[in-house]
């Protein structure tokens, strides 16, 4: 018979366990660029010392270790085809150096983009750290305790959890 007594509580009890399930979020989705985009995004090379030298000089018998330094120290960077690379090998320019020419420039891009990378989720992480300050810092008093209460209103999720995330 107690059951009867509350005929209303079933029917609140499952809207509000409906309102605590809720929906999870989308993933963030990731915008894809062509390779034109990409190239107009990454920063040309810069070639201080052109091919032509490089060339030159290996064609003088000038070794690889020498060449690569003075590429070094020129501060030259090249993005080379794979056309370019077997014509240069052809002209005689050593291996080690067209290896260390295109390391270089796949060595600058990532570099790129790890910082940038790191600096979004640095920013990332300020922000979560933020939006968990300044949800711990409302204050929450439920109307069945007399006086202002502290209980946190939040429950921030664990990292590495869906919710997780910067939009």
């Amino acid at each position: 018979m107690n059951s009867l007594r509350h005929p209303w509580l079933a029917p609140v009890l499952v809207l509000f366990l409906q309102g605590c399930a809720g929906v999870p979020a989308e993933p963030p989705r990731i915008e894809r660029i062509s390779a034109e985009q990409m190239e107009a995004i990454l920063p040309q090379p810069v070639a201080a010392m052109p091919l032509e030298q490089i060339v030159a000089l290996s064609n003088l018998g000038i070794p690889a270790a020498e060449l690569i330094g003075r590429i070094k120290t020129s501060g030259s960077r090249y993005r080379l085809s794979a056309t370019q690379t077997t014509e240069l090998a052809k002209q005689g320019v050593p291996l080690a150096v067209l290896d260390h020419m295109v390391a270089a420039e796949r060595s600058f891009i990532f570099d790129g983009m790890a910082a940038d990378a790191n600096k979004r989720e640095q920013a990332c992480r300020e922000r979560i750290e933020h939006e968990v300050r300044v949800c711990r810092s409302q204050m929450m008093s439920p109307m069945w305790f007399p006086g202002p209460q502290s209980f946190g209103n939040c429950f921030p999720m664990a990292p590495g959890s869906p919710f997780w995330h910067c939009m």
